[in-house]
């Protein structure tokens, strides 16, 4: 008994490893992930066109953007269409704007898993959007419906059939018996259900008519679902009619084939399909996860079909050779649902707090279950197979059962975005800041988010010094100070009250990026006190090449979110030179310069604790500027650059430029 007890936990180990995920990838959808105007951001001219940035690639046939003033009016001038060399976004041209807010409605439908995603955020012209939506906080994709449901649980319970049942039949069994050919035949009629019912779910989500199918994002993953499947009928039928053993056994494996490839027809249509990293790899991952859970679903309801009638020594030795097969299977999910599971929840966190996660806790129990029955069949049931098989069918048909709720569980978290997407689209940590006054009454908490230059939102909390109690009778504003540029002057921003002892207020007083001094004014009724804070913004992560020639300067290209360049060298960038000429270019995504109203250069040098500005002036019309660096020393400068485009846009971005 201490034997049985030490195996059961064993297998519960690996399954509490493997329980994060299962066979069948959990989708993804389009959701923003930038724009331009960016959400919350002020720009000071109208923008002449409104880009957005996806996480997947949407269809541009059936996908909007929607620009809509504080009425509800429309002011888009003309239909949504993909960014040219950028698959990912969309643009949509804009008629003439006047100050105000202006909310961006956005609605995708993914390319490549067919999935519907809407959303909102909101930019100013002339003014601060506060109020607004301002986030991606309010995408929205709409949970799986109850045939999406169902069609997934019959098409990977029929996938699970053919390629489980082929290979249990082939590994386990010596001889093909008529009932394999029907449990063959089961599994390709309930693939081919489910891959219609997912295929016509997704055709009514997007509100399309099914004459349309062939003109939409639907028809590649039904195809490349259904097609194998029904291929599959070939060699079935030829196992059912031919005589010769090895040619019966070929046509079982052709069948295993066919539906392996329907899995992977399924994972191509799926968010891991979409990785902009290792995606090769990532779905190959996925097929050994689906094909190890196939094969040891699949392979059961094959035993309990194969082994009525055989002789005691036949049925023990099938069953012996399953049970081995299956405990290879329990490893190979483990190992596959690890990297699953860190790709799509990431944290412990998620995996609590989120619907996503919670539906896979509530798969990883009833997979635990499984592995624990597993184990009972494995140390008790197939050593008495040659006596009865009354204990195996009874555990194993239990397994199948639970094997019936997880496969709903998969289904429904089929239509639900992983935690980890949705995070790299929405979740941006705020920067914290504590302080107190100098004479010790009260602190203050100060949160900025996303604290970048431009838009942000501010809140703070204050408290007793003493007791920590929330102080609940006072009005604060905060002041911000740039020192170093003191021509800007000072800001303030007042605060509203959202709860006892906190208050919030959104504004663009972070204007530029530096280290700016924030003071906290608290006014109570028996006097007001100051707290200080020195912020840094933020510096969003930048992308930039370096290209190296002998003989020339190295030119640094910085990529901008929306596809744009700006790139930049430093001629001829060396020490003891009384004039370095600091060359900045602005380039659209065609190759063209960006129109540009103006360029603003800072520069920070060795052994200089602040920066100084440079006087940048024009090398051409359009998108080209220089500025001169005086008396460079040997080491490295940093240098900061903000432009202002023809449409408002401000472009901006940091270089490192070593003087030699």
């Amino acid at each position: 008994m201490a034997r049985l007890v030490s195996r059961l936990l064993a297998a519960a180990a690996a399954a509490a490893v493997s329980v994060l995920a299962l066979a069948g990838p959990a989708a993804a959808h389009a959701l923003r992930q930038s724009s331009f105007p960016d959400a919350g951001a002020t720009v000071a001219r109208a923008p002449a066109e409104v880009r957005v940035t996806f996480g997947e690639e949407p269809d541009p046939r059936l996908s909007s953007l929607q620009v809509l003033d504080t009425a509800g009016h429309n002011h888009t001038a003309g239909p949504t269409a993909a960014v040219p060399g950028q698959p990912l976004s969309l643009r949509v041209p804009v008629g003439p704007l006047s100050d105000g807010v202006y909310t961006v409605s956005w609605r995708t439908v993914s390319r490549i898993d067919g999935h519907l995603a809407t959303g909102t955020f909101a930019f100013g012209v002339g003014v601060a959007p506060t109020g607004a939506v301002t986030g991606a906080g309010a995408a929205r994709a709409p949970g799986p419906s109850a045939t999406n449901v169902a069609s997934r649980w019959l098409l990977y319970l029929g996938l699970m059939l053919v390629v489980g049942g082929s290979a249990a039949t082939l590994l386990c069994f010596d001889a093909l018996r008529s009932r394999f050919v029907v449990l063959l035949g089961v599994g390709i009629v309930a693939a081919a259900a489910g891959a219609s019912g997912v295929g016509a779910d997704q055709l009514h989500s997007a509100g399309l008519p099914l004459s349309r199918l062939f003109d939409s994002p639907f028809a590649h993953p039904l195809l490349s679902r259904l097609v194998p499947v029904a291929i599959a009928v070939v060699p079935v039928a030829a196992a059912a009619a031919l005589r010769r053993a090895a040619l019966r056994r070929w046509a079982v494996a052709s069948a295993g084939v066919l539906g392996v490839a329907a899995m992977w027809g399924d994972i191509n249509a799926s968010h891991v399909a979409a990785a902009h990293t290792l995606r090769w790899g990532r779905m190959a991952v996925q097929l050994v996860h689906f094909a190890g859970a196939a094969v040891w679903v699949g392979g059961l309801a094959a035993l309990l079909v194969g082994l009525p009638g055989l002789a005691s020594q036949s049925r023990a030795q099938a069953a012996r050779r399953f049970s081995s097969v299956a405990l290879a299977m329990v490893v190979v999910i483990a190992a596959t649902g690890v990297q699953r599971a860190f790709d799509e929840v990431g944290t412990l966190h998620r995996l609590l707090a989120t619907t996503f996660g919670r539906w896979v806790l509530l798969k990883s129990g009833v997979l635990l279950a499984l592995v624990v029955l597993g184990a009972l069949n494995r140390y008790r049931s197939v050593p008495a197979v040659a006596r009865t098989l009354r204990p195996l069918r009874s555990v194993a048909r239990a397994e199948l059962g639970l094997v019936a709720v997880v496969l709903v569980a998969t289904g429904f978290i089929q239509g639900l975005a992983p935690p980890a997407s949705v995070a790299s689209a929405q979740v941006v940590r705020p920067l914290v800041l504590t302080g107190r006054d100098f004479a010790t009454t009260i602190r203050v908490r100060l949160s900025v988010t996303p604290a970048t230059a431009g838009f942000n939102q501010f809140l703070v909390s204050v408290v007793d010094y003493d007791t920590g109690r929330p102080v609940d009778d006072a009005t604060v504003k905060l002041r911000f100070v740039l020192p170093a540029r003191p021509e800007l002057g000072e800001s303030t921003l007042a605060l509203k009250r959202t709860a006892p002892g906190i208050v919030a207020g959104q504004g663009a007083n972070l204007s530029i990026d530096g280290s700016w001094n924030v003071t906290a004014v608290v006014q109570r009724p028996t006097g007001g006190v100051e707290v200080a804070f020195s912020l840094a913004t933020r510096q969003p992560p930048e992308r930039i090449d370096v290209q190296r020639s002998r003989g020339t300067p190295d030119v640094y290209t910085l990529h901008l979110r929306d596809g744009r360049l700006v790139q930049t060298y430093l001629d001829p960038g060396r020490a003891g030179t009384h004039i370095n000429e600091f060359h900045v270019t602005f380039i659209e995504p065609d190759g063209n310069e960006v129109p540009m109203n103006d360029l603003t250069v800072a520069a920070t040098g060795p052994g200089q604790p602040t920066a100084s500005g440079l006087t940048a002036r024009r090398l051409d019309p359009v998108g080209h500027f220089v500025a001169d660096l005086l008396d460079a020393v040997r080491g490295d400068y940093r240098f900061a650059v903000n432009g202002t485009s023809k449409t408002g846009e401000l472009l901006q971005g940091h270089f490192t430029v070593p003087a030699r």
